[in-house]
């Protein structure tokens, strides 16, 4: 079940969460006496079909979505960032040392500031990919534990045996890679 947590203060936060439906297998056993959920065909396999696992679906629909927009809003700034930073160039390496000191320190200062470019350019790409990785994995954990809460449901609901491909089973569209390529910031994740 898709909730919207408050804070303290009661106001509303804006990315919902995914909580755990209580009592599935009464609902299951409540939704079977009253028929609301039967078997459809679909590829030619009977999968269970019904009104809780269409709002289970719209449920997870709109928890990517709001993920998604989560992303966009935190990433946007730092994918910026990232593409206005320069290239890490590799310098200019002379086989011929500057000979005068001054010439010397102005190169020693040229390679100091590209390797602290360089490495906050590491930085900030580490941090996006983080926070890439743990939104696919967030999501990835909801889609599983909806899963198993459906199975819970349709075995309640049934007054019989069910195989595993009679229960649908819902999977993610989310991934980081595509959500790196809609922001044109793929070498992140390379």
């Amino acid at each position: 079940m898709l909730i919207y947590p408050k804070t303290k203060k009661g106001v509303q936060k804006d990315s919902p969460v995914w909580k755990e439906d209580n009592f599935l297998r009464l609902r299951g056993l409540a939704d079977a006496l009253v028929h609301k959920t039967d078997f459809k065909t679909e590829d030619g396999k009977n999968v269970l079909a019904g009104a809780y696992y269409e709002r289970v679906r719209r449920e997870l629909e709109t928890l990517e979505a709001a993920k998604l927009a989560q992303l966009s809003k935190s990433l946007g700034p730092k994918a910026a960032a990232l593409k206005a930073m320069p290239e890490p160039t590799g310098g200019s390496s002379n086989s011929s040392s500057p000979r005068s000191t001054g010439a010397r320190r102005a190169a020693r200062e040229a390679g100091e500031r590209r390797a602290r470019a360089a490495s906050e350019r590491k930085e900030l790409a580490a941090a996006i990919r983080a926070e890439l990785l743990d939104a696919e994995a967030e999501i990835n954990e909801v889609y599983c534990r909806a899963n198993a809460s459906l199975v819970k449901y349709s075995k309640a609901g049934k007054f019989r045996v069910i195989s595993d491909e009679e229960i649908p089973r819902f999977h993610p569209d989310f991934s980081a890679r595509k959500v790196a390529q809609a922001m044109e910031i793929e070498e992140v994740l390379a």
